[in-house]
């Protein structure tokens, strides 16, 4: 199965909508243009993760709190992103 992302532009950012079979499933993190592809890499890398969160949880987001990339449900985090599917940032390279 393929996740597909939809890019959507708010203000200087852009919001990672996924979607999975036609169906949303979850946001992502919020992006800057740079870094959008490097965090589709990353949604990729995890499609399992994120596969099982939505099927036990329902619609999930993923945010950066500091160490990890959570994914939270309703605001409680129920999970997070492998660090295996991380990318370097662009400010990195």
């Amino acid at each position: 199965m393929t996740l597909f992302v939809r890019v959507e532009p708010i203000k200087k950012m852009n919001r990672l909508l996924i979607d999975s079979n036609g169906i949303f499933i979850g946001e992502y993190e919020k992006s800057q243009q740079a870094d959008i592809d490097r965090k589709i890499k990353e949604i990729n890398a995890a499609e399992t993760t994120l596969l099982s969160i939505y099927e036990k949880h329902g619609v999930f987001c993923v945010r950066w709190d500091g160490k990890k990339k959570s994914i939270r449900v309703k605001g409680i985090k129920v999970g997070s992103i492998p660090k295996e599917a991380w990318r370097p940032a662009s400010w990195q390279k």
